[in-house]
This record gives C-alpha cells, structure tokens and sequence, in this order.
C-alpha cells in the first residue's frame, strides 16, 4: 500500500529522529548512524495462518558493546483491535529467530489515542500474570500539529501534516509544514522524503486548494513556492523514469481548477479567452505564478496581458 511505501521510507530515513521521540531512554544508549535494515522479514499470523511482512525492523548496535538491538516498527493507516497481541506474537518470533532484543513500535497513522505511551499487556492465570509484553504507541491524528512543528526533529514537520490543525486550515497546514522543512539547513535528499510525505498525505480540493494557491502566492511564502516548484520538477522527473506521468498531469489539472476558482471568486464568470488561455497551460510554474496575479490586478483580462520590458 501507497502509506506503507512512504511510511516505511520516512521512517528509514529519520530512524535516529524517530527514536528520539519514541523511546528517547533507549535512543541515547544506541549508535544510531549505524543501523542496517531486514528487508522482507516475514512472521506469522497465528489466528490466520498468513505469512506477514513486518513494516520496518532495523539492527541498531549499542554503544560501547558489542550487543545489537531490534528495532520493530509497525505503521497502521488506522488503529484498529488485535493489534496488541499480533505485535506480541511477532515479537516471539523475531525474538526467537534473532536471539537479539527486540523494541516494538507501533504507529497509528490514525485513529487511536493521540500521543506517545507505553502500553502494557498481561496474561496469565489469576493472581499472577505469567506473560508480560510492553511496547510503544505512537498515535499521530489526534496530536496537535501547532505544538509539534517547532520540535527540532525533522521527522515531525512530515508527520505533522496528519496532525490536528485546530484553527487552521489544511491548506495552512500544509504550508506550516512546508515552512519549517524550506528552514532547514540540510540540502540532500532527505528533504525530499518529508515534501513527498507532506505532498502525499496533504491532498487539496475546492476550496481548500485555491487557499493553498493563494498562500503559496503571498510574498512571505515564496521562498517555499520555490521549493515546490523544485520539488515538482523532481517528481515530475522521477515520474517520467517510473511512466507515472498521469500522476503529474492531475496535479496540473486540480492547480488549473483552482486557479479559475480563484478568478471567478474575484471576478465572477470567467472570460471564455481566459479560460482558454488556463486550460492550455501544462505545467505548474506558470499556474502557481497566475494564481499569486489574481489579487492584484483590475481585472480577469489583465491576466492575459504580457509584463511590458523595461526599456534600455
């Protein structure tokens, strides 16, 4: 599934950044720019008998010895029942096949209760349990996304676009993520990773979307349009090697729509040469460029005439 892929990618990416915010006790205790990753570890579902890929499980040495830690981590798209003893069952199995211990995580993308915590399960015959399996939560929906963007670890500004915005909107969400991601200094492709959760998990339609259009425009933000545009130029890229080009193309069409939203909100009915003149453009510059014009001319048909060159 598409949030498995972007999940698990984040995840890899800012694993050190993730622990911290997790099991900050256990992070400090390991050597966290050196973990290698189990691709395709299967376990298996008892109550069904179907083999299961686990979400993500990393080796993480221990510093100042030789011991090395299993990091699980499964990510769900909701919260859902059972999951506590099917984490258990897999972490006997990992455990039993490793012979290495093993953190178990578990990520709600949404649903749940909101938060980080630790969470205890027990069995066993009365009065005395005879089993006892801790792991930890991590639920993103219901967190605020106002008190966890300032946070210096740069995994959250992606996650925080799942977050609750309370009195923004999610077209203001997704510029407060965007903001605190153009902030930071890094310039590899780890920035790229938090822009495609944050493209990915921020979807925009109708109003919405010609919100986006018109903060994007507002000079306080341009140096975040830019980023976009680069990042759009990248997908666009990437998409091209994958053939994954109807993608690009229908994200061309909702900032098309948008921007006609937005000159009929200001206008009224659009002039058929204006509409004419939108519906021919195929990429995103120049659309991002006639949304942030809609405010300040006099009229739709101002949009059409060219910028006149100063003069030598």
């Amino acid at each position: 599934m598409q949030h498995d892929r972007l999940s698990k990618k984040l995840l890899e990416t800012f694993l050190a950044d993730f622990l911290y915010l997790i099991a900050p006790e256990a992070a400090v205790r390991l050597r966290l720019g050196e973990p290698s990753f189990l691709d395709k570890e299967l376990c298996t579902d008892w109550t069904t008998n179907e083999r299961r890929e686990v979400d993500l499980l990393a080796r993480v040495p221990v510093e100042g010895s030789e011991e090395v830690l299993l990091v699980h981590v499964e990510i769900e798209a909701r919260a859902r029942p059972g999951m506590d003893r099917r984490l258990w069952r897999y972490y006997m199995q990992i455990r039993q096949r490793h012979n290495l211990l093993v953190l178990p995580i578990l990520v709600n993308l949404r649903g749940g209760q909101p938060g980080v915590r630790l969470e205890v399960l027990e069995e066993g015959f009365e009065p005395l349990a005879t089993g006892t399996y801790r792991y930890r939560v991590f639920g993103i929906a219901g967190c605020r996304a106002a008190e966890w963007l300032p946070r210096p670890e740069p995994v959250v500004w992606a996650l925080a676009a799942l977050m609750d915005p309370e009195s923004w909107s999610r077209a203001r969400l997704k510029v407060e993520c965007l903001r605190r991601v153009r902030q930071w200094e890094d310039t590899g492709h780890r920035k790229d990773v938090l822009i495609d959760w944050i493209e990915s998990y921020v979807q925009l339609a109708g109003e919405d979307a010609a919100e986006y259009q018109h903060l994007l425009s507002l000079t306080e933000n341009k140096e975040v349009r830019e980023m976009e545009l680069t990042w759009l130029e990248k997908a666009e890229a990437r998409g091209e090697a994958r053939g994954e080009v109807k993608e690009r193309s229908r994200l061309v069409d909702r900032m098309r729509q948008a921007v006609l939203r937005s000159i009929e909100e200001r206008f009224g009915e659009v002039p058929e040469r204006v509409l004419a003149k939108v519906r021919t453009i195929r990429a995103p510059e120049p659309l991002i460029e006639l949304a942030g014009r809609v405010p300040i001319v006099k009229s739709a048909d101002d949009l059409l005439s060219r910028r006149r060159q100063p003069r030598n």
